[in-house]
């Protein structure tokens, strides 16, 4: 029989989890990980001056580009969330062109899918291929 350790997590530390949840504060900025809180921060309507820094590091952190940048916040959202979010064009420019990009990317998902189904295909062609090759390899010796 073989036993499995789990390890408990203590209750003070799920309290102050969800204390964190309640307040909206983000715990990537507290472990001092600003471009990361940023990336979570980003599509927020009312931001504070530490939530404005924190996305100006995540948009330098994904090179400014607005295709990337919304790749990397995986919105899988409402749409129509997005249709009515006014983002301030005074804190950073991109975040239009991001919101666009997040509107468009049904069809980029479809090419990652794509993409993604094809790799698969050919690992799966190369090791079939592989197999063939050493069975015909052993009836020729054999």
């Amino acid at each position: 029989m073989r036993c499995v350790y789990i390890e408990k997590i203590p209750v003070k530390t799920i309290k102050k989890i969800e204390e964190d949840i309640e307040k909206n504060e983000d715990i990537y900025f507290a472990l001092k990980y600003p471009s990361m809180a940023g990336r979570y921060w980003y599509l927020e309507k009312n931001k504070t001056s530490e939530m404005v820094k924190a996305c100006i590091l995540f948009e330098k952190s994904m090179g400014n580009d607005p295709f990337r940048i919304a790749r990397a916040l995986k919105f899988k959202g409402n749409s129509e969330i997005l249709i009515k979010l006014e983002l301030d064009q005074v804190i950073s420019p991109i975040q239009n062109k991001v919101k666009e990009s997040l509107l468009e990317q049904p069809d980029d998902l479809l090419k990652d899918n794509l993409f993604s189904l094809g790799c698969f295909s050919i690992i799966i062609l190369t090791i079939l291929f592989a197999l063939i090759g050493v069975y015909a390899f052993f009836t020729w010796i054999f």
